[in-house]
């Protein structure tokens, strides 16, 4: 039995996602019609062999109560393990300003009657595949006191703004956690996921809280990097970020690639998800989608391609929609014309028809707005 408590954190309030998460926690995020992003990490530490799994939230958690449910459809058996939802409720605050480390001490409690005796710490903003028990074993024949994920990016300079990078030394020791500010190319993304034992994680939660009120889990990680033994883990595979719109577009985006794909169809290493009945889709008046993941439920009677499209869309008569985002129950009328445009859940494009965004920087029709 794996010997450790997950759990899936929020991300701290320099990650904003204009648009889509003014209606819903990062959590809750659709990625490629089919899956939430809170899916990736709890799949991950299921397939690990792990069985307690607290997903911390912050923003309305309406959704993933529904979408989470039991947790049956994640391979956990509720007799053996648990996965549970932690919603932040602010008092008189923001939600996305509530320090995780004030979630944490609130539940410090469940957290030490817990029987594991380590913690793994995942986020839901950086989407990768990796088994954390070979993550845990490295953790533990190291004698570090904490280990964290990184990668090593060479595009620092203008993309993963606002992100945490860390300061190596030669032995991948953790000198700093800072903030990219895009000073040079070259830098150690952390993937801000964190491995240590329970009690160094209580320990930490509990110097934190005695320190600031506004201390997040990273920021007394890093204070502590002088008298701690934190290490770095180097992360080789494929990573897919979401830290803002147009990092959100370009990872839905990737995954038309056959090659990035295969992170994700790998029948040993499943990504779970709630799955509906719902009708197949339908193609009317030669509708046609090319390179394109299409959803149940969706009605096409134009051409499509390079996009992604939600669950319930209805692509009206002789419409062309090229390199979009359609979220579900999105309509799109007859002859409009979409290119690189994220259209929110339940939105109409039916009176201004021809709309376009770039790659780097795409148009976003709000969720049920009227076009």
């Amino acid at each position: 039995m794996f010997n450790a408590l997950g759990i899936v954190a929020y991300n701290n309030n320099n990650i904003y996602i204009e648009g889509l998460e003014k209606y819903r926690p990062i959590a809750a995020f659709n990625f490629i019609g089919r899956y939430r992003l809170v899916d990736f990490p709890i799949s991950n530490m299921t397939n690990s062999g792990m069985s307690d799994i607290d997903v911390y939230v912050n923003g309305n958690p309406k959704v993933l109560f529904e979408h989470i449910g039991s947790g049956r459809h994640y391979n956990i058996n509720s007799k053996h393990g648990h996965l549970g939802l932690v919603p932040v409720f602010p008092d008189g605050t923001r939600a996305n300003a509530v320090p995780d480390v004030e979630m944490y001490y609130e539940n410090l409690n469940e957290i030490e009657a817990d029987p594991n005796d380590y913690v793994i710490i995942a986020p839901v903003n950086f989407i990768y595949k990796a088994n954390y028990a070979d993550l845990l074993d490295q953790h533990v024949a190291s004698g570090a006191d904490v280990s964290m994920l990184y990668q090593r990016i060479d595009n620092a300079k203008n993309s993963f703004l606002k992100c945490d990078v860390l300061t190596l030394n030669k032995q991948k020791g953790v000198l700093a956690i800072e903030e990219n500010l895009g000073a040079t190319k070259v830098r150690h993304l952390s993937l801000a996921t964190y491995i240590m034992s329970k009690q160094v994680f209580i320990d930490l939660v509990k110097k934190a809280r005695a320190t600031s009120a506004m201390y997040w889990l990273k920021d007394i990680i890093n204070e502590s990097c002088s008298d701690m033994d934190i290490r770095a883990i180097n992360y080789r595979g494929h990573v897919y970020p979401i830290y803002d719109l147009e990092s959100y577009f370009a990872s839905n985006i990737k995954m038309l690639n056959d090659e990035n794909m295969k992170d994700f169809n790998d029948p040993n290493w499943p990504i779970y998800t709630r799955t509906y009945d719902s009708a197949p889709t339908i193609y009317l008046n030669n509708g046609t989608a090319r390179r394109t993941f299409v959803s149940n439920g969706c009605q096409i009677s134009g051409d499509v391609q390079n996009s992604i499209i939600g669950r319930a869309v209805k692509i009206g008569k002789n419409a062309q929609v090229d390199g979009c985002i359609i979220l579900p129950e999105a309509v799109v009328g007859d002859n409009a014309i979409l290119k690189n445009v994220i259209v929110d859940k339940g939105a109409r494009i039916i009176h201004k028809k021809d709309l376009e965004g770039t790659e780097d920087a795409p148009l976003y029709i709000a969720r049920r707005e009227t076009v």
